[in-house]
């Protein structure tokens, strides 16, 4: 079970020379235990059947042409796990909405690519 110990809170404005305003709101999740993979990676991972998560950062960005949210989960594993839809699932309850995987060149071992 995944549980969030400490959550850390930033904004930050951007002013382009043209005018343009983007402004981010940082949300990081602290977290404690471990995510219950379906193990049905569309890339056959064959790890451990459990990922600890350490933190999950959301980074909501608004500007004129709309708005954008990543998410960027901290684990210890490699990124086949891409797909995976147990980990989908578990990351979109502790956020509260529908999270999941960008595509697969952002993958990285220990920190999985996802968005709203």
């Amino acid at each position: 079970m995944l549980t969030i110990t400490n959550t850390h809170t930033n904004k930050e404005a951007t002013t382009f020379e043209d005018g343009t305003v983007e402004t981010n709101y940082f949300t990081t999740y602290e977290t404690r235990g471990a995510v219950k993979l379906a193990m049905d990676s569309i890339w056959k991972y064959e790890g451990k059947d459990t990922v600890r998560v350490d933190s999950v950062q959301v980074i909501k960005t608004e500007s004129e042409d709309g708005e954008y949210t990543m998410v960027n989960v901290e684990h210890d594993t490699t990124w086949d796990i891409y797909t995976d839809t147990g980990f989908e699932a578990a990351i979109s309850e502790l956020v509260g909405e529908d999270v999941t995987f960008t595509e697969q060149g952002m993958q990285q071992d220990g920190v999985a690519s996802m968005e709203l």
